[in-house]
């Protein structure tokens, strides 16, 4: 049996979309990429395929397609556009969520994004707006991406709470700031690392819901960073037993996921 899913990832080019999908597969994902044309522009198309981890043998084992769509800039397409093109990803498979990027200074049309929002939320997928390459631009410009972003998703849902230097907006929309790749700006001798992205990962995950979490999960299976930091978060939010995720921690070493993943899919299917 298979189950197939999608991720979206819009934004202006040159924004650091690729960058954030790798540092969220936890991989290079690049190398296993395909070209689609929607209309005029050029689709980025990511396939990752996984293995059940929690099947018990072959018979009962469940293979797992997940897309990641890396779309071209937005600023000139029409709202038919905007919602012909999710339609089209929907007829595939069944969306995880959609994740905006802006870098500070880029240029970005919020009407556009407004339509992009708009037919996620009336289509139960999940708005993820992250501001890239935060460090880039200054701290004035970043601000004024998360301003904006704010400022749009508050026309759905009011934000809720802000933890680890993220926004909710109910179970509809997130956003954040993120510093995907290591910053250096040797003029000033400023070097920023890698930031925000584990953050990113659980506030994705603890979002969504019923079998659109095994589509995520199975995305972000390769980000030992992730599985490794954030395993306190994990265990506390999916009510995991310590002594159980302590076990699988020590038999398993950098293979993390493998034995996370089973765990959590087994109290997801309680669940459902």
């Amino acid at each position: 049996m298979a189950k197939e899913y999608s991720i979206v990832v819009c934004g202006s080019s040159a924004v650091g979309k690729s960058r954030l999908v790798n540092a969220l597969c936890g991989r290079q994902v690049a190398s296993i990429s395909s070209s689609l044309s929607s209309h005029t522009d050029k689709i980025e198309k990511y396939v990752l395929k996984r293995n059940d981890a929690s099947a018990n043998n072959a018979a009962s084992s469940v293979q797992y397609s997940i897309t990641i769509y890396d779309t071209p800039g937005i600023e000139s397409w029409t709202e038919q556009h905007v919602r012909s093109y999710f339609s089209n990803i929907m007829k595939e498979s069944q969306p995880v969520c959609m994740i905006y990027c802006a870098s500070p200074g880029s240029f970005a049309r919020l009407d556009h994004l407004q339509w992009v929002v708009n037919t996620c939320i009336e289509s139960n997928i999940f708005c993820a707006l992250v501001c890239t390459n935060k460090y880039c631009g200054g701290r004035d410009k970043r601000n004024q991406v998360l301003k904006d972003f704010d400022s749009l998703l508050t026309r759905y849902r009011s934000m809720t709470r802000d933890e680890n230097n993220i926004k909710y907006y109910g179970d509809v929309a997130l956003c954040t700031a993120v510093n995907s790749i290591v910053y250096e700006d040797r003029d000033f001798n400023a070097r920023k690392e890698v930031e925000g992205i584990n953050e990113l990962i659980f506030g994705i995950l603890t979002s969504l819901k019923d079998d659109k979490i095994a589509g995520w999960v199975y995305t972000v299976a390769d980000n030992e960073s992730f599985w490794s930091s954030m395993q306190e978060q994990i265990i506390k939010f999916f009510q995991l037993a310590q002594p159980v995720v302590k076990k699988f921690f020590d038999e398993h070493g950098k293979e993390i996921a493998t034995g996370l993943i089973p765990i959590i899919l087994a109290v997801l299917k309680r669940k459902l």
